[in-house]
């Protein structure tokens, strides 16, 4: 150990972080030696479990040490920050379930802090992170294994009842009693309940971006659905409902990241009531409710989906949208008590207030944004995302039968004049198919990058234009539109449905109507014009 720091906690620190700790621990007296290193293959700060000892106070313990970086100077957004309020607002609950904040956050640079915080339950080898008893009982292996997790074991009862702890500790004595706000602050769109979900994962920096380019327009075709599904992308971003639909939601004190990592139980005896949530970096006092058991569930499912078959899937989907007479039978018997358990405690909580239909709708609609939120994940299982984009929509399309006289109008894409994609967009969105053929395997990827190009408002017209030439193609000209559809007509006019491209066409009388080719499902019909 070197100057009140040890030599193997001060190596896994950036340099800088551990010269003002080293100088804080010695302005203070203390002296700070790692146990070891925690990580759960989410979090990107620093995190690790420290013996704190104090000169002054001639007292050593155990301590969590995490640097925490607050993006952009959003100080208000700091886990040192919301945790401090989230103690401040319900001190009952977390003196029993939370952890608490040492010392006050030590400065390390331009957005960093150092932070300690208690061990959570004050007795480490006592708890047990939910995620290590979900894959004891499903005997799901990781190399390596978390320190001291080889004699945990765990029984699909025992998780099931953990589960319903955590959620009934959350919602029951956390949250308060079930709340609206009064108008006009419980008037929220769509978009914004589903922004409470996802946040900027829209944004061309986000997450979610990619994906919403893949797949616009108002409806997805997804595998195992006979017809297409309204798109959650277009849900979340305003364009399916728009402010046709407000939600009256159903507000309360979240956690806002409620998952099986985040929560540890007591083991060693086993005890579900005592139950610790750590990370409270996206806690509100006013988030959506429905949010936290939504997540809950389906990030239990995402960290054991390798251990489900396509059938289980597939009804896993129809127990999630209905979980009072869905097929409980044919999913496998623990998951199936996790659903139970979480949907009794979330029914038993808004049962008496007469809110529960409208708890009901607000669940549909996060399980679309919770849903999205595994679309953007890296540590989503790749094979799980498109059983995860089917969940979003066909939840969406619940949710959408609930309201069957909400007027879309508002919603629709832009008039063609109006819209700002190049003329590639409009070209390929006719001729996607022909051009896809012409080329063959030799020119699948170029011309798939040309697609991928025109969704994003890409314009490429002249390396088309020679991309074309070279396949012998007719002269290509990027121009087209509704020539002579001035006249009595109007009705037989459709517009692309994608909200760039600016193609109008002319349905022949008595032929098929007009499809757009650039869709990633497969075709999509276009939209009758008015004029």
């Amino acid at each position: 150990m070197s100057d009140h720091l040890d030599d193997n906690l001060r190596r896994g620190l950036e340099p800088d972080v551990a010269a003002t700790l080293a100088a804080w621990a010695e302005l203070h007296d203390r002296f700070y030696e790692l146990q070891h290193w925690l990580v759960n293959g989410r979090s990107r700060a620093p995190v690790a479990v420290v013996s704190e000892t104090d000169e002054g106070t001639a007292e050593t313990r155990l301590l969590v040490l995490k640097v925490l970086q607050a993006e952009d100077g959003r100080l208000h957004e700091l886990e040192y920050k919301r945790h401090r309020a989230a103690v401040r607002e319900a001190k009952e609950f977390a003196g029993r379930h939370l952890t608490t904040f040492q010392h006050e956050a030590v400065a390390a640079g331009v957005g960093r802090w150092i932070t300690f915080q208690s061990i959570a339950g004050k007795d480490l080898p006592s708890t047990e992170v939910l995620t290590v008893l979900l894959r004891r009982m499903l005997r799901i292996t990781i190399d390596p294994e978390p320190v001291g997790t080889a004699g945990v074991s765990c029984t699909p009862e025992e998780f099931a009842d953990a589960c319903r702890a955590i959620v009934h500790g959350v919602l029951h004595d956390w949250a308060g009693r079930p709340y609206i706000a009064p108008p006009p602050a419980n008037a929220w769109t769509v978009r914004e309940f589903l922004r409470a979900h996802i946040g900027d994962q829209l944004a061309p920096d986000g997450r979610l971006h990619e994906l919403a380019r893949r797949h616009q327009g108002d409806h997805v075709r997804v595998a195992g659905e006979a017809e297409p599904l309204p798109s959650p992308f277009a849900l979340a971003k305003g364009e399916y409902f728009a402010d046709a639909v407000t939600v009256p939601a159903i507000v309360g004190r979240t956690h806002g990241d409620l998952h099986s990592d985040n929560a540890l139980v007591k083991v060693r005896p086993f005890d579900t009531t005592a139950f610790f949530l750590i990370d409270t970096a996206l806690y509100e006092q006013q988030g959506p409710v429905t949010r936290d058991p939504v997540h809950f569930v389906l990030y239990i499912i995402a960290r054991a989906f390798e251990t489900l078959s396509t059938s289980q899937c597939d009804a896993l989907i129809d127990l999630l949208l209905d979980p009072d007479d869905g097929p409980h039978q044919l999913v496998p018997g623990w998951l199936d008590l996790v659903v139970r358990a979480v949907h009794d405690e979330a029914v038993g909580w808004v049962h008496p207030t007469g809110l529960e239909p409208k708890w009901r709708l607000q669940t549909l609609l996060s399980i679309v944004g919770c849903a999205m939120l595994f679309l953007g994940r890296t540590s989503t299982p790749e094979a799980a995302k498109p059983w995860f984009l089917r969940l979003a929509a066909r939840a969406a399309a619940q949710f959408e039968r609930a309201h069957p006289n909400a007027s879309r109008r508002s919603a629709h894409p832009a008039p063609v004049a109006e819209r700002t994609g190049p003329d590639t967009t409009g070209w390929l969105c006719r001729h996607y198919t022909g051009l896809r053929t012409a080329a063959g395997d030799a020119h699948r990827d170029t011309v798939e990058q040309f697609r991928t190009d025109a969704l994003g408002g890409v314009d490429r017209t002249e390396e088309l234009r020679e991309f074309v030439r070279g396949l012998g193609g007719p002269q290509f000209d990027p121009r087209f539109g509704t020539s002579g559809t001035e006249g009595e007509f109007q009705a037989d006019v459709y517009r692309c449905p994608l909200r760039l491209c600016r193609r109008l066409e002319r349905r022949s009388p008595g032929g098929p109507e007009p499809r757009c080719n650039l869709t990633r499902t497969e075709p999509s019909t276009m939209i009758p014009e008015t004029r």
